[in-house]
This record gives structure tokens, sequence and C-alpha cells, in this order.
């Protein structure tokens, strides 16, 4: 039996054929195949050649593959999802099934789905289940609700520092440390982000922009730490409507998933472990989120990975770390 994970994203999409052993006999990554970003026909595109190159990698056609499944950004409203089944249905697929890149997250993180997962990557999406009842929560834009994310938070930086530099908010030592990183003034980099222009560039600056939050956080800088606040507040609001709404045994499964919260410094996931308490237990995951398609895929089939299947895997992961 051989089973395929697919993490669809929007700046990289991750795949995975690995056997009934939990052997990985085939990994790649190729540029993300999100339709809203690249347009419908560059996503099939995409995918169809990545899924060709894994096969043939792994000295497999299409057809010898048991079941595959797909965690794809962007797969939110019923329009949304209409567009990737049409997408997915011309890679001609023997058996397979997806769902939004958040629900691979979900089982990623926690193994069974019993849980909460926060997810702060290039944007912010959560779930929550209880076993029985599964809850989606965002997943959209900041315009409509979101407070996470790596644009965000940079976002969140940025403005504090043109605000305490022109005198409307408090001062930040964060002004000082991100200009002495850059060489000059943040004005300067505005029109990355204005216009659009070299993106790449503008997620150079976006790490530099965190790499300044947790510098003056360390210094007590007031309105850096304000800003973990925020994002600790943010957290614990999540946790607490999925605790409302879901019959979650203590202590519960909080996973910090995303790229954001995986390179996050020990002062703001210490900050939420001490917000949520010893009734909640962290976890930020070494394995990706297509860890979870590939443990969807085997469950689509009735099949279970053993104990040391799943070791298998895990450590594939670990060692790549």
């Amino acid at each position: 039996m051989y089973f395929m994970g697919v993490d669809v994203g929007g700046s990289k999409t991750d795949l995975v054929l690995v056997d009934h052993s939990g052997t990985v006999i085939s990994h790649l990554r190729a540029p993300g195949a999100n339709y809203q970003g690249v347009g419908i026909q560059k996503a099939f595109e995409i995918l169809s050649d990545a899924i060709t190159k894994l096969t043939k990698k792994a000295g497999l056609n299409k057809e010898e593959i048991t079941y595959s499944y797909f965690g794809v950004a962007g797969a939110d409203m019923d329009y949304e999802i209409g567009i990737v089944r049409s997408i997915l249905e011309r890679l001609e697929l023997k058996n397979y099934d997806f769902d939004n890149d958040g629900r691979i997250a979900l089982r990623s993180g926690t193994f069974d789905d019993v849980g909460i997962m926060i997810s702060c990557g290039t944007g912010g999406i959560t779930y929550g289940c209880d076993g029985k009842k599964m809850i989606r929560k965002g997943g959209f834009s900041y315009f409509f609700g979101e407070r996470l994310g790596s644009y965000i938070i940079a976002g969140m930086v940025a403005s504090a520092i043109i605000r305490s530099k022109d005198g409307r908010d408090e001062h930040t030592i964060m002004q000082e440390l991100f200009e002495s990183k850059i060489g000059q003034s943040i004005e300067e980099i505005m029109h990355h982000e204005y216009m659009g222009e070299d993106r790449s560039k503008m997620a150079e600056y976006m790490i530099l922009l965190f790499q300044t939050l947790y510098e003056a956080a360390h210094i007590y800088d007031y309105v850096a730490l304000r800003i973990l606040g925020q994002i600790t507040q943010e957290v614990l609001k999540i946790v607490n409507i999925y605790e409302k709404q879901l019959d979650l045994t203590k202590p519960v499964k909080v996973v910090l998933e995303g790229s954001f919260f995986k390179k996050a410094d020990q002062i703001l996931l210490k900050m939420i472990e001490s917000a949520l308490g010893n009734d909640h237990k962290i976890i930020v995951p070494v394995q990706p989120p297509v860890f979870g398609a590939i443990l969807l895929a085997a469950e689509k089939t009735g099949y279970s990975f053993s104990k040391e299947a799943l070791e298998n895997l895990l450590r594939f992961w670990s060692d790549a770390k």
C-alpha cells in the first residue's frame, strides 16, 4: 500500500509518498499551487508535474498509489471547493480526497484530531475537535477578522515603529534595532509593501521585523512586550471559544502550527504557556502538516499505521531538521 500526502500552499507545495511501514519513499517540495495566487491552469500544471516527479523518484506510477489526501489553502467556501475539486479531478488519481490545509495541520499536530490547532503562517486559520464534533474558525484576512498571520504581525511591528517615530505612540527601541539591521530608515522600504515590488525582499524585511520584536522584548521594551501580549491574547480567545463549544478533556492539546510559531522565540511560547495554564498542553510540531495528510489518506482506506510505522514517519522529519 502506498499513501500520498500533499500540502498545497501559496508559497510552496509539499508532497510525500510513503508505504504501509511508514517509510518515506519519495519527498518533493514544489512551488505554491494555490489557484488563488497562480490561477487554475497553473495550479493544475504545478501539481501534475510535482506528482509525476514524486512517483518517478519512487519508481511508481499514479495507479499504484492506494490513496491520496490533499490539504489545500483557499479551500474555504463552496465555490472555492468546487474549483479545487475540478483541478484535482484532472490529475486522474485512483482514490483521493481533500480539505482545507488547516484540517491536515490539526491531524498532524494532535495525531488523533482531538484538540485545538492554531496556525500562524503566511495567514492564520484554526480548527478544533473533541473526537465527535469538528469546528473551523477563521482562515480569511485581516479585513475579515484575522489577527494572526506573519504578514499581520510584521505589520504590527512596522506600524509600532512608524507611530513611535512620528510621536503618535509610545517610544520603542524597535526603531533603532530595525533600522540598524537594514542600514536605512524604515520609510525607505515602504515601496516594497505599497507597490508589491520584489516580494522576496519584503519577506526578508518581515524576518528582520520578527527578530527586532524578540530582541526588544528581551530588553523589556514596552511596545514589543505589548505586541507579544496581543498575540497571546488572540491565542487565548481562540482556545476559550473552542473550549466553550467542544467537550475537550484536560489537559487540552493546543497545537501551534505555521512558520511564525515554529520559529517563535521562547519568550512568546512561555507567555502563551503561562496564560493558558496547566490545563493545556502546548505542542509545536516538528513534523509538517503534510504528515497529517498521510494519516488521513491511510484512514480513508481503513488502514492504521502501527506505532513503529509512525515512529518511522516522525524520524524522517526529525532527521531532516
